[in-house]
């Protein structure tokens, strides 16, 4: 239909403006939920160094990234244990 021939469209042209952008200035930043994986495990290994409660805050953070790659994995359709497991 034209709906679908339009999306098309627009999803090349955006690929188009990725791939022009990438040549131009080749710094990329991981996607996917990654940099928030990342940083949920270095603050999962910070409230593991400290005792008590106050770890509870770093946990709560660490948790709350979580959601982001799990989201993005269950939009997708992907097995999201494998895919948090891999991150």
């Amino acid at each position: 239909s034209k709906d679908v021939l339009n999306e098309v469209e627009r999803n090349l042209h955006d690929a188009m403006g990725v791939a022009r952008n990438v040549v131009q200035d080749p710094r990329l930043v991981p996607g996917g939920g990654a940099v928030e994986m990342a940083i949920a495990k270095a603050l999962q290994d910070k409230a593991s160094a400290i005792e008590g409660t106050e770890s509870l805050p770093y946990l709560a953070v660490a948790e709350a990234l979580e959601v982001i790659p799990r989201t993005l994995a269950q939009n997708c359709g992907a097995n999201v244990i494998r895919t948090l497991t891999k991150l």
